[in-house]
């Protein structure tokens, strides 16, 4: 069973958060008078978050390899994403949004399903 779009939207919004806050942190230690304290200090070793494992498990749902974590970190949770990015059989698709990663996700799963059958 998927998960729904709201629960994926919800997780994918925490991402983004959560990296929000990395680099907020990373930016005050780097801004700090003693340097010897900012080079010791990394916000992801401060942040208790799994989202590997959470990246790992969605792309295990979605039966995806290549685009959740494409979109997440090459993307920078979709906020860079340009239509145009990616192209599927030759039509540009538009994943401007998590509910719009989500639909494609879920199209790749069915065709994927489909094809098997």
């Amino acid at each position: 069973m998927l998960i729904s779009k709201e629960e994926f939207v919800e997780i994918i919004n925490r991402f983004k958060d959560t990296q929000d806050t990395v680099e907020k942190v990373n930016e005050l230690f780097n801004n700090t008078i003693d340097s010897r304290i900012s080079d010791c200090m990394n916000a992801s070793s401060l942040m208790i978050c799994h989202e590997d494992i959470a990246v790992k498990l969605l792309e295990k749902i979605f039966d995806d390899k290549s685009i959740l974590s494409w979109w997440l970190y090459e993307c920078n949770y979709g906020r860079d994403f340009k239509i145009g990015n990616l192209e599927d059989n030759g039509v540009k698709v538009d994943l401007t949004t998590a509910e719009k990663l989500y639909d494609y996700l879920v199209e790749q799963l069915e065709r994927k399903i489909n094809e098997r059958n």
